[in-house]
């Protein structure tokens, strides 16, 4: 990767707030305003307090059921963030004493969000209320059967609206104030569970999860909601999570994001052999003997993904990928994984992929985009006569095209992705700091700022001054190199081509080297020029 360096003036930023030069320069490298700033260098110890109409409207007709024995059914999602809202909906409930079911809908034999026949199911054993989490904005068949049978709808969803649904009450972020306008559907629920039985820390926990797992923007309540999250985890206060995690030391955002929510999001993947609803059980679970077994199990499951996720990487390698827009298609791919392998296509080449497995009758895709290029408002218009479903964002698609229209619905993509013209972004930028502005201190100051993430990445920066004390080839692998000042690297995807005794500019992340009680300022290497 190339990068460009940005040298910023943080001298205002660094008299007004009295942080390091490292922070200042990082706040004015991110081109952060005066709030951004309040919320990166705050450290709340609750939650927001939400006082919205809706939400109060909500919680009422939830105690309202519990005063009139009303049984709450709730329907979620697949997804790590689906799963952890029903876990903390059902929870809430039951903590009120509320009579209460849930489903997640299987993944491949009945998809996404709520449908009719669920509808009918909940009826038929008795339920009142549906509360849909994590989904329910577009289930418009669902919700008209639950009109027809004279069951009252809650949706607690944060998908677009597209068309306003027709439900007693709806719940989303759109209908929030800020700071909670960027909510993950667990994070939407979690306001109803703090309204109604206050703060809850496994609830807390569990939206903290959810938002790094559906990629959420991390600022406003969703930066609070992971900060606060966290610190539970770190506190061993939910053995859940503890069971799922393989670290001893501190529990980061990354931890959650690459440790928890892939072996959540596995058992949605491979639904032939594990069911989600169990997840929901686990969460619920107070017995550490079965969360223990449980978490094992979903580990195994977790290992068994990225077998297949490896096997499939190597099909897909073997495909034509010289196409600007990739394409790639094979009966034995598996239909869950299909969006794992486009995301390493797309990460890998920078080209929009779109990965598929080939059925009977359909072939049953995901995309992943590349460069910033849109890939939902591509799909959007001209493909109609393929497309059995679609949905999605600029980002990420997932689409179920016509066997016998997929050669046509190939030749359509390339025709029209022909004549867009894409500007490759062939660098990505790094900010210009001094050896002088790393200390102990300073890169302690700069961590606190987390969480890192969407909206808020942790920065690439470009360190000059550096001299070289000492390096080191461990394993024939990754160079380790000692600068003077008591400053280290480990530089791990090694440039062979590059001279480092000759380097000018170290690219890289920072962190602290906690080593026996030995403290260093230490620098995840990216590049050396």
């Amino acid at each position: 990767m190339k990068y460009k360096k940005i040298d910023v003036d943080a001298s205002k930023i660094e008299e007004q707030y009295k942080t390091s030069t490292l922070v200042s320069k990082v706040l004015a490298f991110r081109e952060c305003n005066d709030d951004q700033i309040k919320q990166l260098l705050d450290h709340p110890i609750k939650l927001t307090e939400n006082s919205s109409e809706i939400l109060k409207l909500v919680c009422e007709r939830i105690q309202q059921a519990k005063t009139n024995n009303e049984k709450i059914f709730v329907g979620g999602d697949y997804d790590a963030d689906g799963l952890c809202a029903t876990s903390i909906m059902v929870d809430t409930l039951t903590i009120l004493g509320i009579e209460n079911g849930y489903y997640i809908p299987n993944r491949f034999k009945e998809g996404y969000g709520l449908h009719p026949n669920i509808v009918q199911l909940a009826y038929d054993k008795g339920y009142k209320i549906i509360i849909t989490v994590d989904n329910g904005v577009k289930a418009y068949e669902a919700l008209e059967k639950a009109k027809q049978l004279g069951i009252e709808v809650i949706i607690m969803d944060h998908h677009e609206i597209e068309e306003k649904p027709q439900c007693t009450y709806c719940l989303h972020p759109d209908y929030f104030d800020e700071p909670f306008k960027g909510l993950s559907g667990a994070g939407v629920t979690l306001q109803v569970a703090n309204q109604l039985i206050g703060a809850n820390p496994k609830h807390i926990a569990l939206a903290c999860v959810a938002t790094m797992g559906d990629i959420m923007n991390l600022w406003g309540e969703n930066r609070i909601i992971v900060r606060l999250g966290l610190e539970i985890i770190n506190q061993h206060l939910v053995p859940h999570l503890d069971a799922l995690l393989d670290t001893t030391t501190v529990v980061t955002e990354k931890d959650i994001a690459y440790q928890v929510v892939p072996k959540l999001n596995a058992v949605g993947r491979l639904q032939e052999v594990a069911n989600p609803n169990n997840v929901v059980k686990f969460f619920l679970q107070n017995n550490p003997t079965e969360i223990k077994q449980f978490a094992m199990q979903m580990n195994e499951l977790n290992n068994q993904r990225k077998q297949i996720t490896l096997q499939m990487n190597v099909l897909a390698e073997k495909k034509n990928l010289d196409d600007d827009f990739i394409i790639v298609s094979d009966e034995r791919f598996h239909e869950g994984l299909v969006g794992l392998v486009a995301g390493k296509l797309a990460n890998k080449y920078h080209k929009p992929s779109l990965v598929f497995c080939e059925m009977d009758e359909v072939v049953k895709g995901s995309g992943r985009t590349a460069n910033g290029f849109d890939l939902y408002s591509f799909f959007q218009n001209g493909f109609e006569e393929e497309f059995v479903n679609f949905g999605g964002h600029s980002g990420a698609i997932g689409c179920t095209v016509k066997k016998d229209k997929f050669e046509q619905f190939k030749q359509k993509i390339k025709n029209k992705f022909a004549n867009i013209d894409i500007q490759e972004e062939s660098y990505e930028t790094a900010c210009v700091i001094h050896e002088s502005d790393l200390s102990l201190s300073a890169i302690t100051e700069y961590l606190s700022l987390a969480p890192f993430g969407q909206g808020f990445n942790e920065v690439v920066f470009a360190i000059e001054g550096l001299k070289i004390k000492k390096t080191q080839l461990i394993k024939q692998k990754f160079l380790k190199i000692q600068f003077e000042n008591n400053i280290e690297a480990i530089w791990f995807e090694v440039d062979p081509s590059v001279n480092v005794e000759k380097l000018k500019t170290v690219y890289g992340e920072c962190t602290i080297n906690d080593f026996l009680g030995r403290k260093k300022c230490s620098l995840i290497v990216k590049t050396i020029e």
